[in-house]
């Protein structure tokens, strides 16, 4: 097992668009970098990250010290055009095994503890796009799980969503779930208010986004939630307008176009049809997410630019509560981007975004600061003790207007204007305590309680 740490948040270009700070997760076996996806690996609390580099071949995994910091670990540097991945504990040994599609295969990599045995599942397929992983029972009682770990796949370039059935011994058979014309994405909503999972599904050929209920033998169209949307590409569902019901957000990679979809009915028979932006160079991958934590849903979006990956941004399209939304751009100058990933990772309360530049060839970190912190402010406090078993002090030369502690998955455990806190009825582990000072600069401190 090859390891390389990398120096996330050291690696700094100086560029800060709409407070987030741009910095490297790794630019090391990372050519064509594409595929990234967030999950805790270690079970440590604390989200890591899978990445997959279609022309350097490369399955990696980076494990997050809690702080955004980040480990990359080699599975392999072999598998032929990587391009998606996800993991689970297949063998239940009790570390997390990978699964992932290349150019035209599929297989599942078991982890050993120092190396990685590849189980190829499947060869010849054309044009895989996306495998995601869960046991998701057999095809007779879809929905009821079965103990072991079934894996999902869109094959574009066949028109067909497909699963592979686990037999317990990691043995796969194939079923073609439905047909479609060449599936670029999934995702997963609710969208008639029955209480069981609902499926979108992309059709970037049939140029648009339909939903999908389980049914025997596969699934059943639930309905179209849009048509002659050129190159329909990302998806998600989510109740966008806070009515009770889910809505739709989606990308058009020729149209260059981001919208959502309100679901009229609240059963999915209709939707209307919002734009909200028609100037994002090959929309790609989009997310809805209370990025700013003032109660509405925001959506992060990536646009790869034009064939070679020039024009691409990282974007955020900000609610004002009543779906308005204004476009704020996050990063210009990288190239190709790609999936990425929203999620507190170095533990400050506030989301990050990670991604993957296929054209600048890497991972790529964009953190929250909410504040400049003024060097004196940093010379001038302390946080002690270093670790700490009971009572922890703050001091600052500076009146100190709020203090917030997080545990190490980003939740509020405590909020108060003390500059004395009692931590022995915390739990073992490290904590980022957040101090706010009377200028509104923010210092971050990270601690390790004791027992």
């Amino acid at each position: 097992m090859k390891k390389i740490t990398t120096f996330i948040l050291l690696i700094i270009t100086g560029t800060l668009f709409s407070q987030f700070q741009r910095s490297v997760i790794s630019n090391i076996n990372t050519n064509g970098a594409y595929g990234i996806l967030e999950k805790d690996l270690n079970g440590d609390g604390v989200l890591d990250l899978m990445g997959a580099s279609e022309i350097d071949n490369t399955l990696a995994y980076f494990i997050n010290d809690g702080s955004g910091h980040f480990t990359q670990t080699i599975i392999t540097n072999s598998f032929t055009g990587a391009r998606s991945i996800d993991a689970a504990d297949f063998d239940n040994d009790g570390d997390m095994d990978f699964a992932a599609v290349g150019s035209s295969e599929l297989a599942w990599f078991e982890n050993n503890g120092s190396t990685f045995t590849k189980h190829s599942i499947a060869t010849g397929l054309t044009d895989p796009r996306q495998v995601r992983v869960s046991d998701i029972g057999t095809l007779l009682d879809p929905g009821t799980p079965d103990g072991d770990i079934d894996i999902g796949v869109l094959v574009s370039g066949e028109n067909t969503a497909t699963v592979y059935l686990n037999d317990g011994s990691n043995s796969f058979s194939r079923f073609n779930i439905i047909s479609i014309d060449s599936p670029q994405y999934l995702h997963g909503g609710d969208f008639d208010l029955d209480n069981s999972p609902d499926f979108l599904i992309t059709s970037y050929g049939g140029d648009e986004v339909a939903w999908y209920k389980v049914g025997s033998f596969g699934l059943v169209r639930g309905g179209t939630v849009v048509s002659n949307f050129n190159g329909a590409f990302g998806t998600e569902g989510g109740d966008i307008d806070l009515d009770g019901d889910d809505d739709v957000i989606a990308s058009a990679f020729l149209d260059d176009e981001v919208a959502w979809f309100e679901n009229v009915n609240g059963d999915g028979s209709s939707f209307t049809k919002h734009t909200i932006d028609n100037n994002l160079l090959g929309a790609s991958y989009v997310h809805w997410v209370d990025i700013d934590n003032d109660g509405d849903k925001d959506i992060v979006a990536t646009g790869y630019g034009d064939t070679t990956g020039n024009g691409s941004q990282v974007v955020i399209y900000y609610n004002d509560g009543a779906q308005n939304f204004t476009k704020t751009v996050i990063d210009n100058n990288i190239q190709g981007a790609a999936t990425f990933s929203v999620q507190d990772f170095n533990g400050d309360g506030a989301y990050d975004i990670a991604v993957a530049g296929s054209g600048s060839n890497e991972f790529v970190l964009y953190t929250y600061q909410s504040n400049a912190v003024q060097t004196n402010d940093l010379a001038s406090l302390s946080v002690y003790p270093n670790p700490v078993y009971d009572v922890l002090h703050i001091t600052s030369a500076k009146p100190v207007q709020q203090i917030e502690v997080f545990d190490i998955t980003g939740r509020l455990v405590l909020s108060t204007q003390r500059t004395t806190i009692n931590v022995s009825n915390f739990n073992k582990g490290y904590y980022l305590v957040k101090i706010i000072l009377q200028n509104d600069s923010v210092v971050t401190k990270k601690v390790l309680v004791l027992q």
